[in-house]
């Protein structure tokens, strides 16, 4: 029998700033733009949606998912993987399972909502290619098929968006095939682990966050994914928010099989900076305003350095100056749009103070009484103090509730 090579046929794998390069994508964007009329320039602003950066975390990603693909379509067209599929075949026509040391694993990637997981994901898959052919023997490989955990942890779900999504993709007919006959669980399962083992290279699967809401359900469909892995051979990376961390650490066999990468959100620092920079950029209000020091910690302080709020926030404080006639970027819109259309975020965002690496675990440094330097902290360029603040509304006139609003949170309650 001559063994099948899918793997030589992946592209290259990419590292540095080549990987960078491949996986930024700017959309076009001119400044002339700031001259057109207020519906071209609103059609215009969803641009800002498609930058996407790459940060450590989407070069991370990229590997995991590169290395896990090559690993799994190394296993494919041997003379072990024909066993494989007779023995398949035997278990789901109910026959006696027979496991094997298979080598195929599963790894997880989870992260707070918003940080730009799925963006990363699909980054990765546009860059290792469609579909892989092969002449002789005629036969298609699909590297990397990405499905959604059903809402109600259905495994039945699953199974179906699996089969749905190979046949969108290769022009088959399996999903149908199945609703026409009367195929059980078992049957069904033993399908999908052949169709897998023959045509796919690593499974993703997407949103796995709700398996940690559904106990019963949950805990199923968990076991579904184990037999697939197992009697596929397949690598399946798993894809969620922080929420499903308590499932995977209810077991020594679950915890063992959900080692992964996981992420929270960004620091204040040049990632972030590079990336506010970028956005503020793609401006479409008819005058130009500059990202200053003030303004790049105000979005740091107001979006908990998420790049999805950031991306939004910046979004949704142009449309409204381009809606009521401001017309420019800056601090009076990104309050507005923070204050009116992201209450239900307020709770969640991390609001941090100061953009400093503070250990809580080491004791601070005693501070001499007399010794002003230290007893005074100091503000980030453009901050005022309180005393400044008073000062100037008193001499100006101003209200200094809005002069506070400028440099810090101000919530109100109603009494």
């Amino acid at each position: 029998m001559k063994e099948l090579d899918f793997a030589s046929q992946l592209p290259p794998l990419l590292l540095g700033d080549e990987l960078v390069t491949a996986m930024t994508n700017l959309p076009h964007y001119d400044s002339s733009v700031r001259n057109r009329s207020a519906s071209e320039r609103l059609m215009l602003l969803s641009d800002i949606y498609k930058v996407f950066i790459p940060t450590n975390m989407a070069t991370e990603i990229y590997q995991r998912i590169y290395l896990m693909t090559r690993m799994s379509l190394q296993r494919k067209g041997t003379v072990e993987s024909v066993r494989r599929m007779n023995a398949n075949y035997t278990w789901s026509r109910g026959g006696e399972y027979h496991g094997i040391a298979t080598g195929a694993s599963s790894a997880t990637v989870i992260g707070i909502s918003g940080i730009g997981k799925t963006s990363c994901i699909q980054s990765s898959i546009s860059l290792l290619g469609n579909i892989i052919e092969t002449e002789n023997p005629y036969h298609k490989v699909i590297p990397i098929l990405m499905v959604s955990c059903p809402f109600d942890c259905s495994y039945k779900g699953l199974l179906c968006q699996i089969l749905i999504s190979i046949d969108e993709i290769l022009g088959t007919d399996y999903y149908n095939k199945t609703q026409r006959s009367k195929m059980n669980a078992q049957q069904i399962l033993g399908m999908v682990c052949q169709l897998c083992h023959l045509h796919i290279g690593i499974l993703i699967i997407d949103e796995i966050q709700l398996l940690s809401g559904a106990t019963k359900a949950g805990s199923i469909l968990y076991r579904m994914i184990l037999q697939l892995i197992n009697t596929s051979c397949i690598n399946v990376l798993l894809v969620g928010t922080s929420e499903c961390l308590r499932f995977f650490e209810e077991t020594q066999q679950i915890a063992r099989r959900s080692v992964g990468l996981q992420y929270g959100a960004m620091e204040f620092d040049g990632d972030f900076r590079k990336l506010s920079e970028i956005l503020y950029s793609y401006q479409y209000t008819k005058q130009e305003s500059q990202l200053s020091e003030n303004i790049l910690f105000w979005l740091f302080e107001h979006t908990g350095g998420v790049p999805a709020v950031l991306t939004a926030i910046i979004h949704d404080a142009q449309e409204i100056a381009i809606l009521r006639g401001r017309e420019t970027l800056g601090i009076d819109t990104l309050t507005e749009a923070y204050t009116s259309r992201m209450q239900m975020l307020h709770g969640y965002l991390a609001k941090r103070i100061t953009p400093r690496d503070i250990s809580y675990h080491e004791k601070p440094e005693p501070i001499d009484i007399e010794d002003t330097s230290k007893s005074t902290p100091s503000l980030p360029d453009g901050y005022k103090s309180i005393n400044e603040m008073a000062t100037e509304a008193k001499n100006k006139q101003l209200n200094i509730i809005e002069l506070m609003r400028c440099q810090f949170t101000i919530e109100e309650v109603t009494l």
